[in-house]
């Protein structure tokens, strides 16, 4: 009997402390910060980076989400898509509540993933003073620096597809930012004076592993192993001179199965590069 209530008790507790393990790599949202030096910063600037929500929830109307943002007192955040489901497309109101709630703390921009591509949604971010870029560009000027921030929509890219054919070149003296929800920097890095891309998609794999690192990338099952190509599944690389950062996100799709990857959002500071 006595035996039997100590490998009650120990089961008991592995049960706990796997579930806690769980429930915290998968439900509690850390904070990456990242700092970037670029020439053509005059000033300091704070950029915060949400992507792929998906149907996930922290707290009632996201409000743990809408204030560990407010937290990173941000200058402009940027929206990188897949912002709900596809089996949410009739009813993308939480979305839309909170991305709108966003420009209450700065100006937010936003670029669509493979989930949330629908005119009416877009339509509504619009009406709640989000900025919409799809295919499109915007100069903006905050802190004194003056940034042009290009935006595409998720979409499969052709062999021939090229951002030179749906922009103009980029003015070498402006800070030129990509949004683009997939990563796919062999269709981005050709344009030239582009300084930064910002995207998400990948949730990092979900699952990492320590050595192996992801399960799971664009279509390959341990991907170190098999994947042929680059890989951008999560943090900040260099291609051609144009640095990339891909966030994991924030939501759980299609189960919550993250594993040493917890949920996040990025602060980025972008900082003056002194020589």
């Amino acid at each position: 009997m006595k035996k039997r209530k100590i490998s009650f008790r120990i089961g008991f507790m592995v049960l706990i402390l796997s579930v806690t393990f769980w429930a915290v790599n998968n439900f509690c949202i850390r904070v990456e910060n990242q700092t970037l030096l670029s020439e053509k910063i005059i000033s300091p600037l704070r950029i915060v980076l949400v992507s792929d929500l998906h149907s996930s929830s922290f707290g009632k109307d996201n409000r743990i989400l809408k204030n560990l943002i407010k937290q990173q007192t941000p200058d402009l955040i940027f929206v990188l898509g897949d912002m709900y489901s596809r089996f949410e497309a009739e009813r993308p109101d939480k979305a839309v509540a909170f991305t709108t709630a966003l420009t209450q703390q700065a100006p937010v921009y936003f670029v669509s993933g493979d989930h949330d591509y629908q005119q009416n949604y877009f339509k509504a971010l619009e009406e709640g003073g989000v900025n919409v870029l799809n295919f499109e560009k915007s100069d903006i000027t905050v802190n004194g620096n003056e940034i042009s921030l290009y935006g595409i929509r998720s979409e499969w890219f052709s062999p021939t597809f090229s951002l030179s054919n749906a922009f103009e070149p980029a003015e070498e003296n402006r800070l030129n930012i990509l949004l683009a929800h997939c990563p796919y920097m062999e269709k981005y890095s050709s344009f030239e004076n582009l300084d930064f891309v910002f995207s998400g998609d990948t949730h990092g794999g979900m699952v990492r592993l320590p050595l192996s690192g992801p399960v799971y990338y664009n279509g390959s099952i341990f991907p170190k192993f098999t994947y042929i190509g680059e890989m951008y599944d999560k943090g900040l690389y260099s291609v051609d001179g144009t640095r990339l950062f891909v966030t994991s996100g924030v939501g759980n799709y299609p189960l919550p199965i993250r594993f040493n990857n917890r949920p996040e959002i990025v602060a980025i500071d972008l900082l003056p590069k002194t020589q």
